[in-house]
């Protein structure tokens, strides 16, 4: 994504603000795992229709430290889901999120925009990789106003849902990096693209991370925060996980959080955000 031409300071007269801070994605991650901040690798370009109906978007996100992109889904028509160090801050605060409701973020316009008002990470979230226990990267927006018309809200899974078996073949969506190597948000797409047929290596940490096998395809920079999907059919598809990490260079394995694993968060945290009109 060329940042320069997203243009979003010019479509609304009024910034919104928030205390908190996305991670860059021009910066190293820690130990042997890296955060993925970019675009899918070896896959396509999204239709209008196949976001629509999943409820996918951009996240712009704009902190002292630069901007950096993330990718999100609508589970609610003013809450979006995503990664809990996408919005970390740690380092820098977040000065602006921007939620983009068009496959293309160089093309949104005033009419595609929304913006974070308030945010809630996992309290449990963690950032050591190696660590003794999941890292809970799992993160909610709410919305300044509702989404745009036409938006569908991606499907979560039921409480009853089987854990996912190994060699599950999954469906991964992203804006950001679409060749691995890169390291910058002004490397990646700021395009929606997908890719089919990832499989599942195995579930970690109690069913609380699915680990994939990629093989030069899948997720990388610029593809935190965005969906993993399981199909029910040739149309219809469940989102079972949210694009944590990975190995360096986006080729051999990624990690994602359960989106089965923590539905109980998901539900109080979308309450509480809701309950501070």
């Amino acid at each position: 994504m060329t940042t320069k031409n997203i243009k979003l300071t010019l479509l609304t007269a009024s910034i919104l603000f928030l205390a908190a801070c996305a991670k860059d994605t021009s910066s190293k991650a820690p130990d042997e795992q890296n955060h993925l901040a970019g675009n899918i690798i070896g896959g396509a370009k999204s239709t209008d229709s196949f976001q629509k109906k999943n409820g996918l978007v951009a996240l712009i996100i704009r902190s002292k430290a630069g901007d950096g992109i993330c990718t999100g889904t609508l589970i609610s028509k003013k809450i979006i889901l995503t990664a809990a160090h996408c919005l970390d801050s740690s380092e820098s605060p977040i000065e602006m999120i921007a939620v983009v409701f068009t496959q293309n973020v160089d093309k949104a316009s005033k009419e595609s925009l929304r913006f974070g008002v308030k945010i809630h990470a996992h309290e449990l979230f963690a950032k050591t990789a190696g660590g003794p226990s999941a890292w809970n990267d799992i993160a909610l927006i709410k919305l300044n106003d509702e989404a745009p018309a036409g938006f569908k809200f991606a499907r979560l899974p039921s409480v009853v849902m089987k854990p996912i078996a190994p060699q599950t073949p999954l469906l991964l969506a992203g804006y950001g990096m679409t060749e691995a190597g890169l390291n910058s948000v002004k490397d990646t797409s700021g395009v929606l693209m997908q890719v089919s047929d990832v499989e599942v290596a195995g579930l970690v940490y109690d069913n609380k991370e699915i680990v994939l096998q990629q093989n030069k395809r899948g997720a990388c920079n610029g593809d935190s925060g965005g969906p993993a999907f399981i199909k029910l059919s040739s149309t219809d598809l469940i989102q079972v996980g949210i694009t944590s990490r990975g190995t360096p260079g986006c080729a051999d394995l990624s990690i994602y959080t359960s989106v089965a694993a923590h539905l109980d968060w998901i539900s109080k945290t979308s309450n509480l955000l809701m309950a501070t009109e």
